[in-house]
Order: C-alpha cells, then sequence, then structure tokens
C-alpha cells in the first residue's frame, strides 16, 4: 500500500473513531472541537422535538347492562410544546348505542392535559357481550385513535309500578281514585303482590283492587281508591303502592291525597257500558262513561274511578270467575272536567275526552282455565269527586 493511500485510511478510522465517541458521548467538552474541524454544527447533533398529542382514557373497558351508560374520562395531552385544538369523535360504535363528548372539541397547549367526557348510552338494540370501539381525536391531518370497550349484560328481571294522577284533590266525605299501572320488565314472569300504605289522617281509607296478579297473567292495572270522611282534616296525604315479586326486587310508587274543606262536594251520577263483548284474546274495550249533573250550577269533576264490582250469571255469583279475571284501565285524561249545569247522562266524548283516554276493561288471560268465565255479566262500580270552583 502506498504512503497516500495508507494517510487516507488512516483518516477514515479516526473520523469512525469521532462519530462513535460523539454518538456514546465520550469526547470531552461534547466534542465541539472535533466537530467544527469537520465542520459540523452543534445544532446538526441535537434532535428537533416533535409537536405532538396524546389521548387516554380512565377507564379503558366499562361494564354495562343492556340500556345503561358507560363514562369514560377522556385526557388529551400536548407534547414537544403541541398548541391547538383536538375534534374528539368515535367510530365503531356498538349496534343501537349513542356516544356524546363534552366538549367535543378542546385546545391544548404547553404541558397540562385537558379534560373530556365520553358517555355511551346502550339501548334495547344493543348486542349482549364485550363490543369494542374506537375514540378519534383530529388536529388537521393528525389523528390519534384510542381503542375502548363496553361489555353490556342483560339487566335482572323487575317489576315496574306507577300510579295516575300522581295527585287529586277532593272534599272531606269524598272519594280519590287512582290507576296503578303495573309491568313485568326483563322477561320477569312470576306472580306480583300488591299493597298500599301511608301514614292516613282520620277517616282515611284504602282499597286497592287486585291486590295480586297472577304469575303468567298479563299485569295491566290496578285501582287505589281512597276514600274520605266528614271529619277528615285538611291536608296532603302521601300514599304509596308497593309491588314485590319471588326473586325480583319490589318497586314502588306514591300519589298525593289533598283534603280541602274550601272544596265544595256536589253531588253527581256517574254510569256507563263496557263496549264490546270480553273474551280472551279481545281488545281492551272502553266504558262509554257518562256524567249526570243535576245542579243549578257548572260542575269540575276532579276524579273518576271504575272498578268491578261483581261477577254474576243469571243473577247469581259465579264460582271461580272473580274480578281478578278483568282488568281495568282507569280514565287517562286530563282533570278537572267541566260538566254544563241541570245536564242529562253526559258522555264524556261530549266533554271533549278522546276515545283514547276513556277507562277501559280486559279480559285478563291468566295461565289457567278460566271456563267459569264464559258468559257472564260484569257489573261496574263508579266513583267520582266535584267541586263548584
Amino acid at each position: 500500500m502506498s504512503t497516500r493511500a495508507t494517510t487516507r485510511a488512516t483518516a477514515l478510522l479516526a473520523l469512525c473513531a469521532v462519530v462513535a465517541l460523539l454518538a456514546v458521548g465520550r469526547l470531552p467538552g461534547g466534542g465541539d472541537g472535533i466537530a467544527k474541524g469537520l465542520g459540523l454544527g452543534r445544532s446538526s447533533l441535537v434532535a428537533a422535538k416533535v409537536k405532538d398529542y396524546t389521548v387516554t382514557s380512565q377507564p379503558l373497558s366499562i361494564a354495562v347492562q343492556r340500556g345503561q351508560s358507560a363514562t369514560f374520562a377522556l385526557s388529551i395531552t400536548p407534547a414537544g410544546g403541541f398548541t391547538g385544538a383536538v375534534a374528539l369523535t368515535a367510530s365503531g360504535l356498538p349496534t343501537g348505542s349513542t356516544a356524546t363528548f363534552t366538549p367535543s372539541v378542546v385546545t391544548v397547549s404547553g404541558t397540562t392535559s385537558v379534560s373530556s367526557t365520553l358517555v355511551v348510552t346502550t339501548s334495547a338494540a344493543t348486542p349482549l357481550g364485550s363490543d369494542g370501539f374506537t375514540v378519534v381525536g383530529t388536529n388537521g391531518p393528525t389523528k390519534k385513535t384510542l381503542d375502548l370497550t363496553v361489555v353490556v349484560s342483560s339487566p335482572p328481571p323487575a317489576i315496574a309500578v306507577s300510579i295516575t294522577p300522581a295527585s287529586i284533590a277532593v272534599a272531606p266525605a269524598s272519594t280519590a281514585t287512582y290507576a296503578v299501572n303495573i309491568s313485568r320488565v326483563n322477561g320477569y314472569a312470576g306472580a306480583i303482590t300488591l299493597a298500599a300504605t301511608g301514614t292516613l289522617p282520620k277517616g282515611v281509607q284504602l282499597a286497592l283492587s287486585p291486590t295480586s296478579v297472577p304469575a303468567g297473567t298479563s299485569p295491566g292495572t290496578a285501582t287505589l281508591s281512597v276514600s274520605t270522611a266528614s271529619n277528615t282534616p285538611d291536608g296532603t296525604t302521601s300514599i304509596t303502592v308497593n309491588a314485590s315479586g319471588s326473586g325480583v326486587s319490589a318497586s314502588s310508587a306514591t300519589a298525593s291525597l289533598v283534603v280541602d274543606s274550601k272544596l265544595s262536594s256536589k253531588p253527581f251520577a256517574l254510569g256507563g257500558n263496557v263496549v264490546g263483548s270480553l273474551y280472551p284474546g279481545a281488545p281492551a274495550r272502553p266504558v262509554d262513561l257518562t256524567v249526570t249533573n243535576p245542579n243549578n250550577q257548572t260542575i269540575k269533576i276532579t276524579s273518576l274511578g271504575v272498578t268491578v264490582a261483581s261477577i254474576t250469571r243469571n243473577g247469581s255469583a259465579v264460582p271461580g270467575c272473580t274480578a281478578a279475571d278483568f282488568a281495568v284501565r282507569q280514565y287517562a285524561g286530563s282533570y278537572p272536567l267541566t260538566v254544563p249545569a241541570n245536564a242529562p247522562a253526559t258522555r264524556l266524548a261530549t266533554l271533549g275526552v278522546p276515545m283514547s283516554a276513556l277507562p277501559t276493561v280486559t279480559f285478563a288471560n291468566a295461565n289457567r282455565s278460566q271456563d267459569a268465565c264464559r258468559g257472564v255479566q260484569v257489573q261496574l262500580a263508579y266513583t267520582g269527586s266535584a267541586t263548584n270552583q
């Protein structure tokens, strides 16, 4: 090898050694002198900071019952001096669910994280099981993704109960009638027991019919009648109806009774007939309810009630067929109902009540033989209260 070739090889080896030492930081003074001798500036050896951001969540997976919501706490964190707005969206959501971000656009800067809340709401159409989806944070052409999971389970069987109307005002010596609506939820098919309770003032009595719903039957409605006496004091009373069953949590609903002696109870008469025949599988039949006002002044009806009074065949009681075989849905319209003075039997439709709000009676299919109810006559009883205010 020539002397010139040897010199070039030596220089090349020296350069490699310098680069290696610079790479591991072993040259004294950081290698500035040698770097300058090689024509390299110090800034050329320092990597530039990358402006960026991240999207994270706490937690990453949430278990919910179908129909409930899962809430994720999102954090959007800047890095490398990033400043800007990040728009948050979700893709690949489980069927039948929706996503809501609050806020849906966040602005980040410096080193401080910014929070957003993601609520994923499931529905009855959302499949059971584990289902993943993706949160996307977008700033211009830059997108950051985060995979999250909701685990959907079936809610437990239950009983639902409600009372309408929520409040009735009556004068002493009057009766208020409420509709208790019962339904089975999430596949519950067992028997349902009903009970009415409350801290009752003097003269107030509760009557609930029926007090039970056999297993396998359509729950429908029950009737809660609250009667007051002439000496019942003025005031508001809360009345609660509890519905319970085997293996399910009890459910309850509350309504108010307002007794006001300034309300003048006015005499009037109620009547009505079931429109159509009652038999298993028949639709709910409306009760063509009528009101008679014999007074020389207008009255305003504040409550109406319909109950099954008796079941007869040819004038005699029918063993094996009871009021529990018939479900009554109470009047579903608004109060008060204004009845003109000296009005003969006036149909509710004439008073502006739509057909859909009339009381109804249904033959309640039971998981047992109901042959005893063939050809019976169903007698209804009517209650109500009115004032001249």
